[in-house]
């Protein structure tokens, strides 16, 4: 063979080889960009997911997914520790995203890999050692109750809300704005006041930035019944819409 047939046949092998490079070079620029793109959007605009729970039945179904909108309360960049003030303060009634409380314990190679796992396994996986242990470690579905400046007290499975200000306490149907269903279970006989599940919480003072979040559904007491008031930087965003199955703005 003469050495004009020998680079040719190298060129000839070459090309589709640089064709292949390149086609892959091209598929990984598309995954990374779309990956920032959804993040992005996921972390200040809006965030997918599926309730797990029945703790806000009737209201939002165990089963529906929701959609949560970060850029109305603010975003918090975990790994640099950014918060990102949104344009309206969470009120009473509202529907919220609680965001886990040890987010910013994590080690930086979890929070910056992290999401690119729970992206590429459509959140079914995380690197977070403890994921679900606690209500510390998952994200949760709760209804503002208190805000801060308020006094919160539980009876009966109801909340007496006395706002800052004020020497009286007003029944939570009374002052909150929102519409909502409450799930009251029958008591238990023998059940002691002092357990959470007897619907019952010692009165709690609101400081600065803190709420009181709870479920619609009071026979789950997996809320500040069991872990106190919650941080403003712990409110993910409002969950404004749930669907599958139905359709309801909230």
């Amino acid at each position: 063979m003469s050495k004009r047939s020998k680079l040719l046949g190298s060129y000839s092998s070459f090309k589709p080889q640089n064709k292949f490079k390149t086609k892959i070079t091209k598929t990984i620029k598309i995954v990374i960009i779309f990956f920032l793109v959804y993040q992005f959007l996921s972390v200040f605009i809006v965030s997918s997911f599926i309730v797990k729970t029945s703790a806000m039945e009737p209201g939002i179904l165990k089963g529906q997914r929701i959609l949560s909108a970060p850029i109305i309360s603010g975003a918090t960049l975990n790994l640099f520790n950014i918060e990102i003030p949104g344009f309206k303060e969470p009120v009473r009634g509202d529907i919220i995203l609680v965001r886990p409380g040890n987010a910013d314990k994590l080690a930086w190679y979890i929070l910056l890999l992290d999401p690119v796992v729970r992206f590429f396994t459509l959140q079914k996986k995380s690197l977070d050692p403890n994921k679900g242990q606690n209500w510390n470690n998952q994200l949760s579905v709760k209804r503002i109750i208190g805000i801060p400046g308020d006094t919160v007290l539980m009876t009966d499975y109801k909340f007496l809300i006395k706002p800052k200000g004020q020497s009286r306490y007003i029944l939570e149907e009374k002052i909150i704005k929102k519409d909502y269903i409450i799930s009251i279970p029958d008591n238990v006989a023998g059940m002691k006041q002092s357990f959470p599940f007897s619907g019952t919480m010692t009165e709690i003072k609101l400081n600065k930035n803190q709420y009181i979040v709870a479920n619609d559904n009071r026979s789950i007491s997996y809320d500040s019944r069991i872990y106190g008031p919650i941080s403003g930087k712990n409110i993910l965003g409002p969950v404004f819409l749930s669907y599958m199955p139905g359709f309801s703005f909230k």
